[in-house]
């Protein structure tokens, strides 16, 4: 899978964030619809603007992949934000506990 990002935003760790959120949504999307093309996942380009929160699976996608990514794809970000807040929200829950004591 090829992600070409359109912008890279000004967090270099949401970037991470995102590029794994869109493997994910992929994946999930092949497994869900067709799983036998997985060994194709290597055609398949999505195009990323992080600053707008949004992609796209790119028109160089060959079919029967482009279709049917298209048609599962949400291209909103929706699935991308609700990835980040839980990230966010388990990166504060471990930032905010106790250190652990070091004495053994």
């Amino acid at each position: 899978m090829e992600i070409h990002w359109k912008s890279f935003g000004k967090n270099p760790v949401q970037r991470i964030h995102l590029e794994y959120a869109v493997q994910l949504q992929v994946r999930m999307a092949l497994i869900k619809e067709a799983e036998h093309l997985m060994d194709y996942l290597s055609l398949v380009i999505v195009e990323v603007c992080a600053d707008k929160g949004t992609m796209t699976i790119g028109k160089d996608t060959p079919e029967p992949l482009y279709s049917m990514l298209a048609r599962n794809f949400d291209s909103s970000g929706s699935f991308m934000t609700d990835h980040l807040q839980e990230d966010n929200a388990l990166t504060a829950y471990f930032h905010a506990s106790a250190p652990l004591s070091t004495s053994f």
